[in-house]
């Protein structure tokens, strides 16, 4: 089936377009300290950027069990997965790392790579999700170059309640959650634990089989076919995760929760259906094979938060957070995962804390001063090598105010400074491929910038007006500075100036309509795709890219009565290499179409309810010519459509409620990268009770 002629004529029929969200409602479970920026008053800053809200309704209607899974359906958000079977998400064309993912407000991330496996985090703990694109608040702290996803998390509601959800799927696919939370006077609780596992997901029927060949001829041979169909090889998985928080209200202006997580997973890596990687063991010196899967990839954490009105116009709010990550990845020599020739093991964990205040000097003005700062740390040992140790700092203070007028007019300015700074660093040293002990790598002076921002908004009866121009920037990550084969401890932070300029119009009860403009000039993007007069080698991480890239997002949210919805939305971006050294013009991974569609219906007399969420992704560049290797051929994905249906209906017995769910419909065979292909049709069956 050809996919742009029959969504586009969908799109025509339609004749508008609609967001892929309904608008969002406020839910008695949703755990108020976990807004950095808060919500829920006449303006707020996030009313200057492009933003959205998924509620749990929204994300359950799109079949997701993971955050990565939901965030795939959001407007100007691409998500893929390639060879460690890890999504990535990336915003308006900027990869993951770049986008500061908070839950209740505090960084989730693992500190060498700076980005958070958000299959990590379950569907079942989220009360919504907030994602504020190209000007996120300073109040978030840093690192926030594009965008920031703050994952909201539930909290006991005053009458005790008892969740709990399956589902069932083919080749052993099971889920099972338990969640229970309740208000007894001024103690509040939340628990929920989530387990999950599989022995593989199901292929389209339209895949074709291919030849997988050494990425470089001197690699040992194992060509061949190394996925033929059916169940997709290697990608089972079994995880066990538990999420807790208690909190404590002694007086109406002071409260206290104390949250905890722990996670448990192991994951097979799906093989590249056209090349793969084996670099034998030289002596010591650690091998390297693309034929893998993780063992273990655990979290736990442990995040303190509290908040205190000292008056009517002034209270401080405070967290305090350690996480711990832990991951061993094993390589093997061949697909058969027979013989291992490589073991990773990495050991992380993030201390910090913020603190914020917020006061107001008369009834039409709002300020804030923030306060982050937190501490890195990384091991990683190789082959049972001892481990090297890498540490960081990260801080960042600002200050943000806001103006509203009476006559609907609000101005909103904010600056932060930040800062950051790598203290330890260490690698191996091997004499004829022999170790003999490790060094000290040479660590920078801190690295600081001053990130200003500005911006507007007005509203006049049904119609809203915003804009605003901010700096952002991005520190590099540690394996971007201390890599043992591209590593570059002289990188600069990538800066990004982003505008945006946008207007929203409800006409009625049932049809609302948004557009929103942006701009992006980033300069210093990091890249390993250039030779420099210092480097020799396209594996060295450098600082040379000037990109930019332009848009819109368009959506519009269309409900003729309470049974009905029909909602398409569509994302712009054309993006430019403007670098003085570049090849091409084109950019990795920046589709320049993404839309999204998404129909409810509920029929009263059964009751059920039918939810259907499509995306499209136009073709995006997986691979371009280089000055490493101008020779090399340009290769880009195919565009693909994927539509997921649910249905769900009361049962006989009052408190449950049953469920089918189908992923990929049409049986779409598509890659979200090259070699790696997307799932096909998926079915599950499940119940879920409330009590």
């Amino acid at each position: 089936m050809k996919i742009k002629p029959v969504f586009f004529t969908l799109f025509i029929l339609c004749c508008l377009p609609a967001t892929a969200f309904a608008e969002a409602t406020a839910s008695p479970d949703t755990y108020e300290l976990g807004e950095i920026v808060i919500t829920g008053e006449m303006t707020n800053i996030e009313s200057i950027a492009i933003s959205e809200t998924l509620t749990s309704e929204d994300i359950e209607a799109t079949n997701s069990q993971t955050v990565a899974e939901a965030l795939q359906f959001a407007p100007g958000v691409v998500m893929t997965r390639g060879r460690k079977n890890e999504p990535e998400i990336s915003v308006h064309g900027f990869s993951q790392d770049k986008t500061l993912i908070l839950i209740d407000g505090i960084p989730y991330y693992e500190t060498n790579y700076g980005k958070l496996n958000l299959d990590q985090i379950p569907t079942e703990i989220i009360s919504k999700i907030e994602i504020t694109k190209n000007a996120p608040s300073v109040l978030y702290g840093p690192n926030a170059q594009i965008a920031v996803i703050n994952v909201i998390t539930k909290k006991g509601t005053p009458e005790p309640s008892f969740n709990v959800q399956a589902d069932i799927s083919e080749n052993d696919t099971y889920s099972a959650s338990l969640s229970h939370g309740n208000q007894i006077g001024n103690i509040n609780y939340w628990l929920t634990y989530v387990h999950r596992e599989s022995d593989g997901w199901r292929m389209s029927d339209d895949f074709d089989q291919e030849t997988a060949r050494r990425k470089g001829r001197w690699m040992p041979n194992v060509d061949g076919v190394h996925e033929d169909g059916g169940f997709r090889d290697n990608s089972d998985y079994d995880t066990d995760k538990f999420w807790a928080r208690v909190g404590v209200t002694p007086t109406e202006r002071t409260e206290f929760f104390l949250s905890f997580h722990v996670i448990e997973s192991d994951f097979g890596h799906p093989f590249s259906t056209t090349e793969y990687q084996l670099i034998p063991k030289s002596g010591d010196e650690p091998g390297f094979s693309s034929f893998s899967r993780f063992d273990k990839y655990d979290d736990w954490g442990l995040d303190l938060s509290g908040k205190h009105e000292f008056s009517d116009n002034f209270a401080l709010r405070g967290k305090m957070f350690y996480h711990d990550h832990e991951d061993e990845y094993v390589a093997y020599d061949s697909p058969e995962l027979a013989n291992v020739i490589y073991d990773s093991k990495y050991e992380d964990y993030l201390v910090g804390g913020n603190l914020i205040a917020d006061f107001s000097l008369a009834s039409w003005h709002k300020g804030h001063f923030s306060f982050h700062y937190r501490g890195d740390s990384h091991e990683a040992s190789d082959d049972d090598l001892p481990y090297n140790e890498y540490f960081s700092y990260t801080g960042s203070v600002g200050t943000e105010q806001e103006w509203r007028s009476e006559f609907g007019l609000a101005i909103f300015a904010g600056v932060s400074y930040d800062w950051f700074r790598v203290s330890d660093a260490e690698d191996y040293v091997f004499e004829d491929h022999v170790y003999v002990g490790q060094e000290d790598k040479d660590t920078a002076d801190t690295t600081d910038e001053l990130n200003p921002m500005i911006g507007f908004n007005w509203t006049a009866n049904r119609t809203e007006f915003y804009g605003s121009v901010a700096k952002k920037t991005k520190f590099p990550n540690l394996h971007e500075l201390y890599s043992s084969s591209s590593g570059n401890p002289e990188l600069d932070a990538e800066e990004s100036l982003n505008y945006t300029l946008g207007f929203s119009h409800r006409f009625n009860k049932w049809l609302s309509f948004e557009l929103a403009g942006f701009y992006h000039d980033i300069e210093d993007w990091i890249s390993r795709d250039y030779y420099e007069d210092d480097y020799t080698g396209e594996d060295i991480y450098i600082n040379v890219e000037e990109i930019t890239m332009q848009g819109f997002e368009t959506a519009l949210h269309f409900r003729p009565c309470p049974y009905f919805a029909m909602n398409i939305d569509y994302t712009y971006n054309d993006a430019e290499n403007d670098s003085s050294k570049s090849v091409t013009d084109h950019v990795i991974g920046v589709p320049e179409n993404k839309y999204g569609i998404g129909c409810d219906l509920t029929i009263p007399g059964i009751p059920a309810k039918i939810n259907l969420r499509g995306i499209y992704v136009d073709e995006l560049y997986s691979d371009l010519p280089t000055t490493a290797k101008p020779g090399r051929e340009t290769v880009e994905t195919d565009d693909y459509f994927i539509l997921n249906g649910r249905l769900s209906t009361k049962t006989c017995f009052e408190h449950f409620k049953a469920y089918a769910e189908v992923d990929n419909i049409f049986d779409e065979d598509y890659e979200q990268k090259i070699g790696f292909p997307g799932r096909g049709r998926n079915f599950r069956v499940g119940f879920k009770a409330k009590f």
